[in-house]
């Protein structure tokens, strides 16, 4: 945010260094030009002199910058007297004396300002205008990573959604492949009570099982998200075929969360040892088939699907 006090204390500071600065041009401007009318009305005279007054020296009486020096030079001559040079210095005095070093000196002190103007506001306008590109891109840059929140991270649950969900999943799966490890995904679905009651489960029951879920992994690699409205996911890479054990923790944990509501859910499990056959649509089509089997006898129950380790075959390409 633009500061517009500091904005309006720096326009009034600048406008005063215009205004001091074009004043000391004028000022100079029209004290060098009286400096040179009187010079040159000097020579002038000296000019004049020279066909009445001999023997003076004329080098001295070029360096006379004004009348008084021009006649400490005349003055040591019999033949002038002080009067006579007044009488013939002053016409030619006053005759180059004009408005002409004021007129250059107006010119001079208002381009001054007009320009000094122009150049200043232009860079006061251009730090304004890196000063509000500079909040602009700070801002953008906080709603492009607020959307990139947004894209992979569910509001209700700051759980991981199940659209970046599904591009781990993948990754994950290539992964265990490469690594030569077993791959575990639980996908846990909250049980409704009754039909009747399908508005009971809250968000706050959601964010309690949420809380249960991701309490259950600590590994780096584990990854819990909400994939649906009640349903969650938990991907566990390189666990062994006892994630059921943990499955049916989750399950008396779910129901361990309130006393006075009860809560459970039916969770499907699969774990796949590394082969070709493991890709994210595999794994997802039998933890599902797990999920539903797990729902059809009451729910609150676990279904597992699990490959172990000597299953595996013997040959493996990819």
């Amino acid at each position: 945010m633009i500061d517009t006090r500091q904005t309006e204390t720096n326009d009034r500071v600048q406008t005063i260094v215009i205004l001091v600065v074009s004043i000391i041009v004028f000022v100079m401007l029209y004290l060098g030009g009286q400096v040179y009318e009187e010079r040159v009305a000097v020579q002038q005279v000296r000019l004049a002199l020279e066909h009445r007054v001999a023997g003076v020296d004329p080098v001295l009486a070029s360096k006379a910058s004004d009348s008084e020096q021009l006649w400490s030079v005349y003055s040591a001559q019999d033949s002038l007297t002080e009067s006579e040079f007044h009488q013939l210095a002053d016409p030619i005095m006053a005759s180059h004396q004009s408005y002409l070093p004021l007129f250059i000196a107006f010119m001079a002190a208002g381009l001054t300002f007009v320009t000094l103007g122009m150049i200043l506001n232009m860079k006061a306008r251009t730090r304004r205008y890196d000063k509000i590109i500079a909040a602009k891109d700070v801002a953008l840059q906080q709603s492009q990573e607020k959307l990139a929140s947004v894209t992979v991270v569910d509001e209700l649950t700051g759980l991981t959604n199940g659209r970046h969900f599904n591009k781990v999943l993948s990754t994950e799966c290539r992964r265990a492949v490469r690594e030569f490890s077993p791959l575990t995904l639980m996908l846990i679905a909250v049980d409704k009570p009754d039909e009747a009651l399908a508005d009971e489960i809250t968000d706050q029951q959601l964010c309690k099982i949420a809380g249960v879920l991701k309490s259950a992994i600590s590994r780096p690699g584990d990854q819990v998200a909400r994939i649906a409205p009640a349903q969650f996911a938990l991907l566990l890479p390189a666990t062994n075929e006892q994630s059921p054990v943990l499955a049916e923790r989750l399950c008396q944990d779910v129901k361990d969360i309130e006393s006075t509501h009860r809560l459970s859910v039916s969770i499907g499990t699969s774990t796949l040892q590394p082969s070709a056959q493991l890709t994210a649509e595999s794994i997802l089509a039998k933890t599902e088939s797990a999920l539903a089997e797990a729902i059809e006898c009451g729910g609150g129950q676990v279904r597992a699907h699990t490959e172990e380790s000597q299953e595996m075959p013997v040959t493996f390409d990819h």
